[in-house]
């Protein structure tokens, strides 16, 4: 038994992490190759990681003191089984609830399991780290055996954008920019080795996510890497000189120019497309799609006419505001609990000619469109009681040398602000929820403990 009991708590933690969260990245590839191995490989990973981080929490004998972000999360995960009663598709609600509570679990276990906090912090963040520099990396390698996979091609409103693994070109900077905080508390390391490493991953993380053109990360994962930044130097002369390299890099990653500009100019300047005549008009109305793709009818020119398409800019919403205004208003006929936990893909209608997807691409309102009103607070008061918990740390005698706190700290505000602009924080096959919330628990167990000390 006590062989047992060393063997788990010996057991390296930050393979399995890395692992899970590279195989989370291939099962939301657009590389068919990486979804056979990633679609069924990150369940299995994710409930190999809970049953070992359950078995080493039980055999350390810790459980730790009690915490409302324990309470709020039961509570969401309760809700979410509560509402197959009610689902437009039960089957699917409790599979993808079930998910959830495997990694609350999990990241629970992690947290409060072992007897040191912080030296049980810093390893969930070294895996998570090491897993989201695998996926970066392995972006860069499928340029070079498969460009057409790894760079979405030019369309009217911008250039070429680099996707990477990634679905499209806004899942991978997702990730990355949950992981530009933690490359950041490795960079302010006082060792020189780990310095160079965490600068690179900076670096790394950051030209990616300005590749991708993707917007919402680049806000989150700086604002994320600010704060980190920001808690994790002792002098003010050090707090300034990282905050101002850090701005200058993010204003670089937001004006770096689009890849291959012209290519996105003779796209915009192609002759509009032709009205529907001969065959099609021939249909009679017997398919309406023929003559008005209802992807396309609210916010569509009079009779046809050709619209240019909208170049993306800094602060636009490539057509989210109308997709998150359709999404309430869906939301509005089950007010109160929603359609069902993990149906979000399921109910949404894309209606909108300015904007292209399933999901209203906002964690927030897609939660309301789930579980209604009630599951919305769950989610926002989950945060809220992890920001307290992060606020409590930071303010404690031993700020100053929390470490992992503020780099947790950081990818809590990365996951706070990516969650207004991409859906799928609470949808554990997202390719950064589970990274958000392994790092995010940890922060209830280190403000625990340094109330304590």
């Amino acid at each position: 038994m006590h062989s047992i009991r060393r063997l788990c708590l010996a057991a390296p933690l930050e393979p399995v992490l890395a692992g899970t969260v590279f195989l989370f990245a291939c099962g939301s590839s657009s590389v068919p190759a990486l979804m056979r191995i990633g679609g069924p490989g990150r369940w299995v990973a994710l409930a190999a990681l809970a049953a070992l981080a359950v078995v080493r929490a039980a055999a350390s004998g810790s459980t730790g003191r009690t915490n409302r972000v324990w309470y709020l999360s039961g509570a969401l995960v309760a809700v979410g089984i509560a509402s197959a009663g009610w689902s437009v598709n039960p089957r699917l609600t409790l599979e993808r609830v079930l998910t959830l509570l495997v990694l609350f679990a999990a990241g629970t276990a992690l947290a409060i399991g072992p007897p040191d906090p912080a030296g049980a912090a810093t390893r969930v963040l070294h895996g998570v780290l090491a897993g989201a520099a695998l996926v970066a990396l392995a972006s860069l390698l499928l340029i070079a055996a498969s460009h057409d996979e790894a760079v979405q091609a030019a369309t009217g409103g911008s250039g070429e954008r680099f996707q990477g693994l990634g679905q499209n070109p806004n899942t991978v900077p997702m990730l990355l920019a949950v992981g530009l905080p933690i490359a950041v508390w490795v960079a302010l390391s006082p060792s020189v080795h780990r310095r160079l490493i965490g600068l690179g991953l900076v670096l790394l993380f950051a030209g990616e996510i300005a590749a991708s053109g993707s917007r919402g990360p680049i806000y989150a994962g700086f604002g994320g890497a600010l704060l980190c930044a920001a808690v994790g130097t002792r002098t003010a002369a050090m707090k300034a000189a990282v905050c101002v390299g850090l701005v200058a890099l993010a204003v670089g990653c937001v004006f770096v120019p689009r890849l291959e500009k012209a290519a996105a100019s003779s796209v915009s300047r192609a002759s509009p497309a032709t009205t529907v005549t001969g065959t099609t008009a021939a249909a009679r109305g017997i398919d309406a799609q023929q003559v008005l793709r209802l992807d396309d009818e609210i916010g569509r020119p009079p009779l046809g006419a050709y619209r240019p398409s909208v170049p993306r800019t800094l602060f636009g919403s490539s057509g989210r505001a109308q997709a998150w205004d359709g999404a309430l208003n869906q939301g509005g006929s089950r007010p109160l609990l929603g359609y069902g936990f993990g149906t979000e893909d399921r109910v949404f209608t894309d209606r909108f000619y300015t904007f292209e997807g399933n999901l209203p691409e906002n964690s927030y309102i897609g939660t309301f469109l789930q579980l209604g009103a009630l599951g919305a607070l769950l989610l926002v008061g989950l945060l809220v009681a992890l920001a307290w918990s992060a606020l409590r740390l930071l303010i404690s005698a031993s700020a100053a040398r929390s470490g992992p706190g503020g780099a947790a700290a950081g990818v809590l505000a990365a996951a706070v602000l990516v969650g207004m602009t991409q859906s799928g924080l609470v949808s554990v096959g997202n390719i950064a929820a589970s990274s958000i919330w392994l790092c995010a628990l940890t922060l209830p167990a280190l403000a625990l403990n340094a109330g304590r000390s």
